[in-house]
């Protein structure tokens, strides 16, 4: 985690890191061959998200954040034909033959490399970068009014949403809920 001086910035990165900590756990015990998997129930796939949708929908994101904020996310510039299959309003298809989405290592790397990209960021933002009104039009505007208000939402309580997917999943695959202790 960056140190500023920023309170809402450390605010804001110290959750994201924990939320970071609990993506990663929530991994514990998920395999290649079960990431892009709907889990089966009486031989009928649950419709509900997997974790390679999951993983790949958060991971665009923080590039977003970038561009709203007007810094250069170049870094993180989300991989060609990702948008399409993960962006919101996505359906999230059972990867029975593999030939859908991206191989498991490609986008947990990813996830991590935006993830980390983004906390170094919003770490390095002053109080007053964060906490400035956005302006002109979007939904950005007035959902959520600042970039701090748009971190928290997109990069805590948006995350947090489908990590609950997540946990849900592991439990209908057989691998039980995750144990986290907090700091």
């Amino acid at each position: 985690m960056t140190t500023t001086a920023s309170t809402t910035g450390q605010n804001i990165t110290r959750t994201l890191a924990r939320t970071a900590e609990l993506a990663q756990g929530l991994l514990t015990g998920v395999t290649n061959e079960n990431f892009a998997r709907m889990p089966q129930a009486d031989g009928k796939a649950i419709n509900t998200n997997h974790p390679c949708f999951i993983y790949g929908h958060l991971s665009i994101y923080p590039r977003f954040i970038f561009e709203l904020m007007g810094k250069d996310g170049s870094a993180i510039d989300v991989p060609e034909g990702w948008e399409d299959l993960f962006k919101h309003g996505v359906e999230c298809k059972d990867d029975v033959n593999g030939d859908i989405y991206p191989a498991m290592d490609e986008v947990l790397a990813y996830f991590k490399k935006a993830h980390e990209a983004v906390i170094e960021m919003l770490g390095s933002c002053d109080d007053e970068t964060l906490n400035k009104a956005f302006e002109g039009e979007g939904w950005h505007v007035d959902f959520a009014g600042t970039p701090a208000a748009l971190s928290i939402f997109m990069l805590h309580s948006h995350y947090m949403f489908h990590l609950g997917q997540m946990s849900a999943w592991r439990r209908c695959v057989g691998l039980g809920s995750l144990e986290v202790a907090p700091d």
